[in-house]
């Protein structure tokens, strides 16, 4: 049965719409999690909407009728969502987006890399794989415990060397392993990277490293949010919550001086 779309839009008015103010004019890593906060706050007010478009009944529409109205208004919670997270201009997700550039753009200079040109840093590269990297791995630890207590050229001995180490290590049954280690010892060395540089370069990846979570999170909750269903909406609530803690999000940015320089204090601790 076709409903009135007036009827669903009646319907939708009736229900609160959640988010929350996000921060335009502040560093990227507090942009970022204002974003993740309204997202968090947009999408547990929508469970809690979806719930009760499920439950939606008016005295002066039939019965009949209320199981096609309510199916339309978990449709339009759907895509009045979406247009919070997605919307081009100032969408939830954009606007994370927008953060996360910034503060990639800023971290960049820091982002060592390996120059075959530099005879010095290749000299630096084989003493550090040959004196200390290899020496480790054939001694049996495995690459989540020695990646921590490696410095950049450490770092990027690693980066140099891994994939051919990885490789070789393997029989032609199991060289199909390969790319997925390497993922990992190249995630393994990102969070490694910003405790062996200096106090600057630390404070810059961490906030960029902020804003990619904050971004994850959003993503996160999309997903999870427009797939809600009634029966689910205890668990999305839980998951919701959860994920929000996780990186800060549960709560407003505090906007205070304090606040601002006491994260930027944390970006370098």
């Amino acid at each position: 049965m076709t409903v009135d779309q007036y009827l669903i839009n009646r319907a939708a008015a009736d229900l609160p719409r959640g988010g929350a103010p996000t921060l335009t004019h502040s560093r990227p890593g507090l942009r970022a999690r204002s974003a993740a906060h309204a997202a968090y706050k947009a999408a547990e007010q929508h469970v809690q909407n979806v719930v009760a478009a499920s439950k939606y009944t008016s005295d002066d529409i039939a019965a009949e009728v209320l199981p096609d109205l309510r199916a339309g208004l978990t449709d339009r919670l759907k895509n009045d969502l979406a247009d919070q997270f997605t919307n081009p201009g100032d969408g939830l997700r954009r606007q994370a987006e927008r953060a996360r550039d910034e503060a990639d753009r800023a971290a960049e200079k820091y982002r060592p890399r390996l120059d075959p040109d530099s005879t010095s840093q290749l000299a630096r590269t084989d003493q550090a794989w040959n004196n200390t990297i290899r020496p480790a791995l054939e001694d049996g630890k495995g690459w989540d415990q020695i990646i921590p207590t490696l410095d950049v050229d450490g770092l990027l001995a690693v980066e140099r060397f891994a994939p051919g180490y990885e490789a070789r290590t393997r029989d032609r049954f199991h060289q199909h392993e390969v790319p997925a280690s390497l993922a990992g010892i190249k995630a393994m060395s990102e969070r490694r990277l910003p405790d062996a540089l200096p106090a600057e370069g630390r404070a810059a990846l961490r906030e960029h490293a902020d804003t990619v979570r904050a971004l994850e999170f959003i993503d996160t909750v999309m997903r999870w949010s427009a797939d809600a269903t009634p029966r689910e909406a205890v668990a999305v609530e839980i998951g919701l919550k959860r994920g929000a803690f996780a990186i800060g999000a549960q709560v407003p940015v505090d906007t205070s001086p304090e606040a601002q320089q006491s994260y930027a204090a944390g970006l370098t601790a």
